[in-house]
């Protein structure tokens, strides 16, 4: 039985280890209402209740393809390849490769890994929905996001290189550290 557990705790350890070693860094978006831009190589998953994305697929010769649902309106198609998708509980996901994606929408959920660069605004500063840089689920009670900022902020998402600083906190989180 003993065995079996050490068996079990390697791949734990190994699964978590190309993540820090990566240099990937987390967006989340909860509720968001405003504009979030990202051009970055990774994957992102999201909905909005209301809106439009618009995604840009930056590395066309590959396999992985960025995927629409629930778009009500006809698709625009936009300069250097990009697609315009709007409407009501749309749904997208673009995982591997090169993209950028502009979404802006009401009830915008949000999740994307990767090393990138965007700027994130709200248009609604009553409600602007919360957002986290550090990996924190937004969704989740304990988290400690912040409020979609009202002017536009720029942000990096992950490095080139990880310093043992996140390290750490990386594996700390994954019960390693």
């Amino acid at each position: 039985m003993i065995l079996l557990g050490c068996l079990l705790a390697v791949p734990a350890f190994g699964a978590a280890t190309p993540a820090v070693s990566s240099g990937d860094g987390a967006l989340s978006v909860a509720e968001g209402r405003g504009q979030i831009v990202l051009q970055a190589r990774g994957g992102v998953i999201g909905r909005f209740d209301s809106g439009c994305v618009s995604i840009t697929d930056l590395t066309p010769e590959d396999l992985n393809f960025p995927q629409v649902w629930g778009d009500d309106d006809p698709q625009v198609e936009l300069p250097r390849g990009g697609v315009k998708y709007c409407g009501q509980s749309v749904r997208f996901r673009l995982i591997g490769g090169k993209f950028r994606i502009v979404v802006s929408g009401r009830g915008v959920d949000l999740s994307a890994v990767g090393v990138g660069e965007g700027t994130i605004v709200a248009d609604d500063l009553r409600q602007p929905g919360v957002y986290s840089l550090d990996g924190d689920d937004c969704r989740s009670p304990r988290a400690v996001c912040k409020p979609l900022p009202s002017e536009r902020t720029s942000f990096k998402l992950g490095t080139k290189s990880t310093t043992p600083e996140k390290s750490e906190k990386s594996l700390s989180r994954a019960g390693l550290g």
